[in-house]
């Protein structure tokens, strides 16, 4: 029996994340509230029954993409948060973020999130949770940035990743909406936009 364990594990984690690609996939394209249960099971190649064994609802597979995206940040974080480079780690960081998905489908997903997060507590909770281990990473390296130079001195960290954290929204705000905007360009101009943003004597 114990032979047979890690490979129904690995079964069980593979249906998972099929489910959850198809469901990042109908709600880009439909909306949260436009996506039937019945389209994610199509999606994925798999039946009604089946799929509610893994995800009870639409809310707890929005949990589970929120609370991936966490995790694998986190991983992020715990690597460069003691950075020689304080700033070059933000931009990395906040580069990361926006190259997450390269189409407007996937930004119209994150939009999705955050607008049903404001109707739906369970949502809501599970956003607060990512919220509080990005917010105070990005704040630490602010700090460091101010530590050495590369940033205002008198910045209020806290309130300088805030306003990071608002790049990330409007930039997917922007894809998601304009479909003439150039995301590599955006992109881009992303680490002088940091830059003036943290500059010394520009505090937000």
């Amino acid at each position: 029996m114990s032979e047979t364990a890690p490979e129904s594990l690995s079964r069980r984690e593979e249906k998972r994340r099929r489910i959850l690609e198809a469901a990042a996939g109908c709600f880009g394209r439909s909306g949260f509230h436009g996506t039937g249960m019945a389209e994610i099971c199509e999606a994925a190649g798999m039946s009604a029954g089946n799929l509610y064994r893994y995800f009870p609802s639409k809310e707890a597979m929005i949990a589970a993409l929120v609370d991936a995206e966490r995790e694998e940040t986190a991983v992020l974080f715990r690597e460069m948060q003691d950075s020689g480079d304080p700033l070059g780690a933000i931009t990395t960081l906040l580069e990361r973020f926006l190259t997450l998905t390269t189409d407007a489908a996937g930004h119209r997903l994150w939009l999705e999130i955050l607008s049903e997060g404001a109707r739906n507590p369970q949502i809501q909770a599970v956003l607060d949770r990512s919220d509080t281990e990005v917010r105070p990473a990005l704040a630490h390296l602010v700090g460091r940035a101010a530590a050495i130079g590369q940033a205002d001195p008198t910045i209020d960290h806290d309130r300088a990743a805030v306003w990071l954290l608002m790049l990330i929204d409007g930039f997917s705000a922007r894809v998601a909406t304009d479909p003439r905007f150039d995301i590599a360009a955006g992109i881009a101009a992303l680490p002088g936009m940091v830059r003036r943003l943290l500059a010394p004597g520009v505090s937000p």
